[in-house]
C-alpha cells in the first residue's frame, strides 16, 4: 500500500499542478469554436454577397444601390477580418498556454525518467539473486511470504511507474501536437486576414470611383438624391409602425424639457445644416431632415437622451442607423454608422455610446447624420442641441 502511494503522489501533484492550465485551455477551446462559428456565418453571408455583385453586374443599378451593394461588402470584410484578429489572439494565448504546459510536462518527465534510471541501475547492480537470497534467508515462514508480499509490491509499483511514465510520454506529444496546430492556425488566420485585406482595398476603390460618379454627373445625382428621398419616407414609415405598435420608452424626465440642452451625438463639425440646400453646381434643391456632423472615422456615437434602441438597419443613402426611442413620440436617428454598439429592445442612458462613427451612406466620407422627430414631424436638431 505504501509502494502504490508513493509511485501515486508524483501523478498527483502533476494532476494538481496542471488543473488550473487545462481549465484555462478548455476556456480557449470554448472561445476558439465561438469564435470560428462567427467567422463561418460572416464568411458565408460575404461569400453570397459577392457572388450576387456577380449576378448583378450586367444589370442597371442605381448609383445608391450599387454603392449600397459595395458598402455591404466593405462591412463584412471589416467584420471578417476584426473576426480573424479576435481568433488569432485566442490562439496565440492558447498557445502560451500549451507552452507552459509542455514546460511543467517535460520538467516532470525528466525526473521521472532520472528516478527509473536509478531504479534501473539498482536492479542491475543487484540483480534477481538478491531477491532469492532475501527469500532465502527468510527465518521463519511467516517472514518469508510478509518478505513475498513486499518484493511484490516492488514489482507492482515499477509496473504503476512505467505506465505512468508512458502516459505521460503520451499527453507530452498530444500537447506536442495541440501547440503545433494552433500555430498552424495563428499563420492561416494571418494569411486569411491578408487576403480580405486586399479584397477590402479593392471594394474601397469600387467605392470611391462610384462616388466620383454622383459628384460629377447631375443625372447620377438627381438619382441618388430620389434613392435617398425614398429612404426618408421609408424611415417615416418605420417610425410610423413603431407608434402603432407602441413601441417607445417612457424615460424618467422629459426630452421636451431639453430643447436646446441635449448633448451633441459625436464630436465633430457642423457641415450640412437641417432644411433646403441648392447644390453650387448642379443647381438643385434639396431638404436635409437632419444635419451632418464631420468626425473622424471610427469615433463613438452617444445616445442624446436616455430611451430604447427601437430599429436597427440599412438604407441606400443612410447606410448603417439606428432609431431610440425617447418617449411621447420623440424618436433621434443616428446613421452613417459603421458599427452598432447596442441591439434592438435595449435601454440607453444619455451620453451612453451606442455605434462608431462610418461613412455608410454617405457621399461626403465619415459624418454622421443626425436626426430629431416628434411623430411625423421633422425638427431641427440644431434647436435641440446644446449651444457650442
Amino acid at each position: 500500500m505504501l509502494v502504490r502511494l508513493a509511485c501515486k503522489i508524483p501523478l498527483l501533484f502533476l494532476l494538481l499542478s496542471l488543473r488550473v492550465a487545462g481549465a484555462e485551455i478548455e476556456d480557449y477551446d470554448r472561445k476558439l469554436a465561438h469564435q470560428e462559428g462567427k467567422l463561418a456565418k460572416t464568411r458565408k453571408e460575404l461569400a453570397q454577397k459577392r457572388k450576387e455583385a456577380k449576378n448583378l453586374a450586367k444589370k442597371e443599378k442605381s448609383f445608391l444601390a450599387q454603392l449600397e451593394d459595395v458598402e455591404k461588402r466593405l462591412e463584412l470584410s471589416q467584420a471578417l477580418i476584426r473576426g480573424l484578429a479576435k481568433k488569432e489572439e485566442l490562439l496565440k494565448g492558447s498557445i502560451a498556454q500549451l507552452n507552459e504546459n509542455l514546460k511543467v510536462l517535460e520538467k516532470d518527465l525528466g525526473k521521472r525518467r532520472n528516478g527509473w534510471s536509478r531504479r534501473v541501475r539498482d536492479i542491475c547492480e543487484r540483480g534477481k539473486i538478491s531477491d532469492l537470497e532475501l527469500l532465502f534467508s527468510s527465518q521463519s515462514l511467516p517472514q518469508l511470504l510478509s518478505r513475498e508480499r513486499f518484493l511484490a509490491l516492488i514489482a507492482r509499483g515499477d509496473r504503476m511507474y512505467l505506465q505512468e511514465l508512458s502516459s505521460q510520454r503520451k499527453t507530452l506529444l498530444e500537447e506536442k501536437e495541440k501547440l503545433r496546430a494552433e500555430k498552424l492556425g495563428v499563420e492561416e488566420a494571418k494569411g486569411e486576414r491578408e487576403k480580405e485585406k486586399i479584397a477590402l482595398r479593392r471594394d474601397y476603390k469600387r467605392r470611391q470611383k462610384l462616388l466620383r460618379k454622383v459628384k460629377l454627373k447631375k443625372a447620377n445625382y438627381a438619382q441618388a438624391i430620389s434613392d435617398l428621398e425614398s429612404s426618408s419616407q421609408q424611415i417615416q414609415r418605420i417610425i410610423n409602425d413603431l407608434q402603432k405598435q407602441r413601441r417607445e420608452y417612457l424615460a424618467q424626465g422629459s426630452f421636451a424639457a431639453q430643447k436646446g440642452h441635449l448633448p451633441w451625438p459625436v464630436v465633430g463639425k457642423v457641415v450640412s445644416k437641417f432644411g433646403r440646400h441648392l447644390h453650387p453646381v448642379f443647381q438643385t434643391v434639396t431638404f436635409n431632415e437632419g444635419v451632418e456632423i464631420k468626425a473622424t472615422l471610427g469615433s463613438e456615437v452617444k445616445s442624446v437622451f436616455a430611451g430604447q434602441v427601437l430599429y436597427e438597419g440599412w438604407l441606400r443613402g443612410y447606410g448603417r442607423f439606428l432609431i431610440i426611442g425617447h418617449g411621447w413620440g420623440y424618436y433621434t436617428l443616428y446613421a452613417h454608422l459603421s458599427q452598432t454598439l447596442v441591439v434592438k429592445g435595449e435601454r440607453v442612458k444619455e451620453g451612453e455610446p451606442v455605434a462608431l462613427l462610418g461613412e455608410t451612406g454617405s457621399l461626403s466620407g465619415p459624418q454622421l447624420h443626425f436626426e430629431v422627430r416628434k411623430g411625423k414631424k421633422r425638427l431641427d436638431p440644431l434647436q435641440w442641441l446644446r449651444k457650442r
